[in-house]
Order: C-alpha cells, then sequence, then structure tokens
C-alpha cells in the first residue's frame, strides 16, 4: 500500500521526465551486473533450435481485463493457466483498435500507415506484398499452413494455405461440412480439430484459429449470442459498472463526439440502462468462457499428440472495447479501454525462471508476425517494424557459456497510436495519440484539437490536462516527438 501511495503522490512532470531518462541510462549501467561483461554480450547467440510448430488463438474485440487472470470475475481458466506456465505480457497495446486494420497489422508486422490496407481496394497493398508477412513467409518455408474462422480481408489467399475455414459476421453459423447450423466457436473448435489430427507429420504446423467471439453480431438486438449450454455461467453474478460509466464522463468528451458518434449509438443500445448492461456484459462474458474452453481443448489436443514441448502458443486479441466507460461502446478511439489488450505466450523454449512471470513492457501487435517467424527460424522481412517478443524469455548464451540476462531489454518505453477518419468524423472521428506509461498526448485531427492526460494521477483519462501550465514542457515535447513517430509509422 504504501508503495501505491508513493506513485500517487509522484506528480511532477520534470521528475517523471528525469526518472525515464535515468531508468534508460540504468538498463546500460545494469549491463555488467548479472555475471555479464560487454565482451560475452557481443558475442552472444541464441540457443539454436528446430522449426518450432505455431499455435495462434486470436480473438476479436476483447480487452487486456477480461481474462481470469486480470479480472477475478472472468471465467477464463485455461487462458490463465497458459500464462502460468508461460509469459503474460500486462502493457500488450495495439497500434490501431478496429479488426480489419488491426489484423492486417498482425499478419504484416506494420502499422497502417504502411499497409494501408483500408486505403485501398482490391489489390491492396496487403496482397502486393503478401510474400513479407507472416503467412506468406510460413508458407515459403514449408509450414503446413492452416487459418480457421475470421479473415475479415479482401479475398483469402488460398494458394498460401494448406487448410481453411473462413466464416464470421454470426454467433451462428452453418456448418456445410456436417450440414447443420452451429455455433461459431463450436465450429471453431471443430474445424481446428480435424486440422491438428490430420495434418502430415513430417512437417511444421502453424494454425491461426481466429475466433469471431466475443464480437457482437452488428444489426442484431441481442449483440451476443452465447450457447445454452453456457447460460448458467455468471447467472447471479453483478458485473461491477465500471467508475466513468457517467453522465459526468461522456460530458467530458470533446464536444464532436456526440450523440450522432457510432460509438454513443452502440452504447445506447448495449449498456444504457442498469439491466442492458448485467444482460449485455454476462452475455459477452459467457462468449468468452466458451472460446477459452476451445483453447483448453486444442491446448491439449497439441500435448495429447507429444508436440506441446516443440509448439509456441500464442493467446492475444485484434482490439479492446469499452464496455460503458465514458458513455461509448465499441473501440476506433486512443484510451485505455480501447488499445490495451491480452497478451499471453507459451514458448518451451523460454527460460526456466520466467514461466509465471509478468512483462509489463509496450509489446505491440507489430510484434507478433517477427515472434512467431522468430520461432519458425525465419528472420522478419526488412518492412516488418515490430519486434521478435522472445528477447524477453529467451537468455543468449555467450561464446564462453555464459547465460544473459533477459532484464535489460532495450526495448520501447513509448508508441504511436492511429486511428484514420474512413467517412464522416460526426460518426467516427480520427483519433491518433503518442501513448507513454505515465502520459498520453491525443490528437483529433479532423476537429484540430489536442488532448493530454496524466496517467498517473488520473488513470481513467478524466481531465485534459492540455492547457494546465505544470505540464507544458512535456507537452511541447510529446508534440514533438508524436510527429517523429507518426513519419516513422509509414
Amino acid at each position: 500500500e504504501a508503495k501505491k501511495e508513493e506513485t500517487k503522490k509522484e506528480e511532477f512532470p520534470s521528475d517523471r521526465e528525469k526518472v525515464r531518462k535515468e531508468k534508460k541510462q540504468k538498463k546500460t549501467l545494469d549491463e555488467g551486473k548479472e555475471g555479464t561483461d560487454a565482451s560475452d554480450a557481443e558475442g552472444a547467440t541464441y540457443e539454436e533450435h528446430e522449426p518450432m510448430n505455431i499455435l495462434f488463438l486470436y480473438a476479436d474485440d476483447w480487452r487486456y481485463d477480461s481474462i481470469g487472470a486480470e479480472n477475478s470475475l472472468v471465467m477464463t481458466p485455461n487462458i490463465d493457466k497458459l500464462a502460468q506456465e508461460g509469459v503474460r505480457f500486462t502493457h500488450n497495446c495495439v497500434t490501431t483498435s478496429v479488426c480489419m486494420i488491426s489484423r492486417a497489422t498482425m499478419a504484416t508486422g506494420q502499422y497502417y500507415s504502411r499497409h494501408q490496407t483500408m486505403k485501398i481496394r482490391p489489390p491492396i497493398r496487403f496482397y502486393d506484398f503478401w510474400n513479407e508477412t507472416l503467412y506468406g513467409q510460413l508458407s515459403a518455408n514449408g509450414y503446413y499452413n492452416g487459418y480457421v474462422g475470421k479473415w475479415h480481408h479482401w479475398d483469402f489467399p488460398h494458394k498460401n494455405f494448406d487448410f481453411s475455414r473462413m466464416y464470421f459476421g454470426d454467433h451462428y453459423v452453418f456448418d456445410h461440412e456436417h450440414k447443420e447450423r452451429v455455433h461459431v466457436t463450436y465450429k471453431n473448435e471443430r474445424d481446428s480439430m480435424k486440422f491438428l489430427k490430420n495434418r502430415p507429420k513430417d512437417k511444421p504446423f502453424a494454425l491461426t484459429v481466429a475466433f469471431f467471439a466475443p464480437h457482437c453480431i452488428d444489426g442484431n438486438a441481442e449483440q451476443y449470442v452465447p450457447q445454452n449450454s453456457s447460460l448458467p455461467l455468471y447467472d447471479g453474478v453483478e458485473v461491477p459498472i465500471p467508475k466513468t460509466a457517467t453522465e459526468e464522463a461522456w460530458k467530458n468528451l470533446p464536444s464532436f463526439i456526440t450523440d450522432h458518434s457510432e460509438a454513443r449509438s452502440r452504447w445506447s443500445y448495449r449498456f444504457s440502462t442498469p439491466e442492458m448492461y448485467q444482460k449485455m456484459m454476462k452475455n459477452y462474458y459467457r462468449l468468452i468462457t466458451e472460446v477459452d474452453t476451445v483453447v483448453g481443448n486444442l491446448v491439449e489436443e497439441v500435448k495429447s499428440q507429444g508436440l506441446l514441448e516443440k509448439t509456441l502458443i500464442v493467446f492475444t486479441t485484434d482490439n479492446g472495447y469499452y464496455h460503458g466507460e465514458k458513455g461509448l461502446a465499441g473501440k476506433w478511439y486512443a484510451h485505455q479501454e480501447s488499445i490495451r489488450v491480452p497478451l499471453v505466450i507459451y514458448d518451451p523454449r523460454m527460460d526456466k525462471d520466467m514461466k509465471g512471470t509478468l512483462n509489463d513492457e509496450f509489446t505491440l501487435n507489430i510484434d507478433l508476425a517477427p515472434t512467431m517467424l522468430g520461432a519458425a527460424n525465419i528472420a522478419a522481412p526488412e518492412v516488418m517494424q515490430g519486434r521478435d517478443m522472445s528477447e524477453f524469455y529467451r537468455s543468449k548464451v555467450s561464446s564462453n557459456g555464459r547465460r544473459l540476462s533477459t532484464k535489460n531489454v532495450d526495448w520501447r518505453d513509448e508508441f504511436f497510436y492511429e486511428y484514420p477518419c474512413f467517412g464522416d468524423p460526426k460518426v467516427l472521428t480520427g483519433s491518433y495519440a503518442l501513448v507513454r506509461k505515465d502520459y498520453k498526448y491525443m490528437h483529433w485531427p479532423d476537429f484540430d484539437t489536442e488532448e493530454f492526460f496524466d496517467l498517473v494521477n488520473d488513470p481513467y483519462e478524466e481531465i485534459n490536462a492540455i492547457n494546465h501550465s505544470k505540464y507544458e514542457k512535456i507537452i511541447v515535447e510529446m508534440r514533438q516527438r508524436f510527429l517523429e513517430l507518426k513519419k516513422a509509422a509509414e
């Protein structure tokens, strides 16, 4: 409790900037304190390994605190178990919070500013540079490549996949192979099991399971439709209403976010009454628990085939989600609820002392492709903008056999966020930001508006301090840095 109190009292921007610089300097100074020296680090390499199998579990509209490890109300025992045996990244974020762009960012390892998936109709750059994507690289390097579930791009590149089953948009879909209508998450499991059981045994596999759940059914008043067997879950539970799900927080938003906004419209038919809120959130969590069950079953199948120690398993989601905070629903904007998503990595190459640990660095969805390619012994194409996250949990070994520490990885301590406007800004305006742990600078270009939040003293982003004299210097610095990172994202 004393430590928490100390953090709250740290309120001067100049002091916090000093702390940030000292932390970066300490990383450099500490290099020799873990039983290594400069010569060790210079010649150090990772231990060699065979190309690993890859099981990529990719869910939809699911923010960072919607797993049991972060929120005890939510029932996700299998994802939690995966975290206990791997690493959970607590500050993992997306660079654009919307399904189609985020998924393209994942596959390309690039910011939207570079891959431009929404800007250009077919043929789009996503396919022009297909050989440099995660899936193009896996296919070209001998992997048995599978994709199940939500694709959400233009024409599916069948020639690069050995197994594919695409569907999304509804919680009940028709299974043509079995000639019956089934829940989308059940079909995700059925198709994934077929891939795992029937795959060739003489080559590594890569399977993406792109769950549609817990995404809503657009246009359906029910929004979230779990399986009947899940309805007893969360029965009798009162889902807490968020602190900022208030009229005051809604009115504190920039004036151009009105009732015409898509985020406000979705709030009106999901969360506008206490009864509606409870119904929607319970069904939303039921969908999440259903996905968790499938995660457990697929991991168990990999284990039963004796492949758990040869398989990289990654669980994450495509974007965050407002649960009524600030009178909003959906995603898009640069608030914490929208941009932070869960990430759990199970990697047999992991140092033993890293299992069950938390990592609070800024990992991003641009890092997913380089990480999976690294496990496949494939160098990430230069056009990718992310990095291999295994640096955080795999020790390099020096030429004299010393194992180096993973504690001093030189990593980003800030990132650029972008959501461009694709239509009427009154419906969905563009939202950009420079995000740090302690501060966030936001820019709304369609209305030439800036916001600034002190995330230490104002973690719920309730007070726009853009005109506060106390922050003048840091705002000037972040405004300039924002422009630099915006350019670098291209």
